[in-house]
């Protein structure tokens, strides 16, 4: 059976030299080659052709999103495990946006490690749990997003109007303010009682200064 060939990109040498080291006790993995930078590791690839390239997101140069997306576009068939520090979510996703099968963070033990590679090589994807939950709390927040209902837009138009309706002027001094007729007046404060979904100014005015429209 044919080993894994890995290469890593790591502008920190210790890490690099660490990570060969718990690598190279696995009889299945070979270490193709170790690199400072995300370009070293990009144009030594013909030369390699690793089946896995384990890469930091933020090096000299070239950064991890680049480096996923060149590897990517040019061998399809490398995949691409990020080994990093950052656990926030844009992180992550800009990770997995730029095409990466699997997110590790720098405290992985050489077990979590391991199984990352043999299933990323399977064709499957692998994140560490902290990148797993951050994940699926970024969803749930989208998901919320999409269930709420969309505030509803107010004109400009009737903006003014509200604001001269807070100010307590009469429809006959709204439509000398703006130069419109009182029966306009009158259908701009039925349109936003409408829209905001209340029942009289009070409410809309209430209303208004809940979302900061003034």
């Amino acid at each position: 059976m044919s080993k894994t060939k890995i290469v890593l990109a790591d502008d920190h040498h210790i890490l690099l030299d660490g990570l060969k080291a718990m690598l190279e006790k696995h009889d299945g993995f070979e270490i193709a080659g170790l690199y400072d930078t995300g370009q070293q590791l990009l144009d030594a690839l013909p030369q390699t052709q690793p089946d896995i390239a384990l890469v930091d997101i933020n090096m000299p140069g070239m950064k991890g999103p680049e480096l996923t997306q060149k590897i990517k576009e040019s061998y399809p068939n490398i995949q691409v495990i990020t080994l990093s520090m950052y656990d926030d979510a844009a992180h992550i996703m800009e990770m997995i946006e730029a095409g990466v099968s699997g997110y590790l963070l720098k405290n992985v033990n050489d077990k979590e490690l391991v199984e990352a590679i043999e299933q990323v090589k399977a064709g499957k994807m692998y994140f560490s749990s902290e990148v797993s939950e951050k994940i699926t709390s970024l969803v749930i927040q989208q998901q919320k997003k999409l269930e709420q209902p969309e505030r509803p837009k107010l004109t400009d138009r009737e903006l003014e109007v509200l604001k001269l309706i807070a100010e307590e002027y009469s429809n006959a001094q709204i439509a000398q303010e703006l130069f419109i007729s009182e029966r306009t007046v009158e259908t701009h404060r039925k349109n936003m009682l409408r829209k905001t979904g209340n029942k009289t100014v009070v409410g809309l005015i209430r209303y208004a200064i809940e979302e900061k429209l003034f």
